[in-house]
């Protein structure tokens, strides 16, 4: 099914690209395919609901935020910029306490 063809929505009788449809499943959840390719209609409240919930949960972060067994190593020119910054934060710091 190419993007350019045009569907026709069920209950209204007008018609939208097939890509227009798409996108508006995808990420608004507001039309739902009767006839994939062919036909679709709006989606109902219940619908709608149940779609954008199923897109939350698939955007929610991973449970963990590493993937297990894998340590990070930064590279040895990054590690040496950091070192290099420890007297200047360790100033910051005290500057701060002092300042309270």
């Amino acid at each position: 099914m190419t993007n350019n063809s045009r569907v026709i929505h069920a209950i209204k009788g007008h018609s939208l690209k097939f890509g227009q449809v798409q996108k508006r499943i995808a990420e608004n959840c507001c039309f739902v395919w009767v006839k994939y390719g062919e036909t679709f209609r709006d989606a109902t409240i219940a619908e709608a609901a149940s779609m954008r919930k199923e897109q939350a949960r698939l955007a929610e972060p991973l449970p963990f935020m590493e993937l297990p067994g894998l340590i990070y190593q930064p590279a040895a020119r990054n590690l040496a910029a950091t070192r290099s910054n420890y007297p200047l934060i360790k100033q910051a710091h005290e500057f701060a306490a002092a300042a309270l």
